[in-house]
């Protein structure tokens, strides 16, 4: 899945007379200290004498070993790191599609609300203009109830002994 990072770099050399990986290691400056830790305490390297290049090819694998180990060590770091990051990317795009689903339900329920507010004004409006035309037939008809019993007292006068009863 990965490839190895020796592989990997470049080994020609830039304009200015370094290599590719120094210009890298130069940019990655502060990922080596992190490299560093994941080789072994320091420590260690002391108890250890560096190879030289009177040293034996024994001491030169033990490097090699080492560096090869804390290559592994790195892409692993690394993968994990890239895993962790796409589990945050998902979890990123969940949230916008949970925020965008959200604001989709309110602007629903704006829309709702205001079907609603309208519905209703128009079924007050309705309502009042109902009620103003009962009071006016109320009106009339008391109007002509008075009417009616003024007709019915003037015209019939019933008279009881001595007084009329109206």
């Amino acid at each position: 899945m990965f490839m190895d990072p020796i592989k990997r770099a470049p080994w020609n050399l830039s304009s200015d007379g370094t290599s590719a990986i120094e210009a890298r290691a130069a940019v990655a400056d502060g990922s080596l200290s992190k490299v560093l830790r994941l080789v072994g305490s320091f420590d260690d390297l002391e108890s250890e004498v560096p190879p030289t290049r009177r040293s034996s090819a024994r001491d030169w694998a033990k490097l090699i070993d080492r560096i090869r180990e804390a290559a592994a060590r790195s892409r692993e770091v690394e993968a994990q790191a890239h895993e962790q990051e796409l589990r945050v990317q998902d979890l990123l795009d969940r949230a916008r599609e949970d925020i965008q689903a959200a604001a989709e339900r309110v602007r629903a329920a704006d829309a709702r609300a205001a079907e609603l507010e309208a519905r209703t004004e128009k079924l007050l409006k309705s309502a009042d203009e109902r009620v103003t035309a009962a009071e006016e037939r109320a009106r009339v008809a008391e109007e002509w109830l008075a009417r009616v019993y003024d007709t019915i007292s003037q015209e019939f006068v019933v008279e009881l002994g001595n007084t009329s009863v109206v």
